[in-house]
């Protein structure tokens, strides 16, 4: 969903900002590998357990019955989608 200009260019960000780094790819002279650095991962971590969270707040809001609609709903959905 991204042109490699596009891809570039947020990599170029992310990496000026100390979250990554870029090597040659081993196997493949024309790529490059993306290794988070251990800013990267500690921000990485902290947005996960954020976004749990606000799910976690989301979810709260339904009432035993309605979160097993919800776990129905969605392992159908999921269901379908891997056949």
């Amino acid at each position: 969903m991204l042109t490699t200009g596009g891809m570039t260019g947020r990599l170029d960000k992310l990496e000026r900002a100390g979250l990554l780094r870029r090597s040659p790819d081993p196997h493949d002279r024309r790529g490059l590998q993306v290794t988070l650095t251990e800013e990267g991962l500690r921000l990485i971590d902290a947005a996960v357990v954020a976004g749990l969270a606000e799910q976690t707040e989301a979810l709260s809001a339904l009432d035993e019955q309605s979160s097993r609609q919800l776990a129905d709903l969605l392992r159908e959905l999921l269901l379908a989608t891997e056949r």
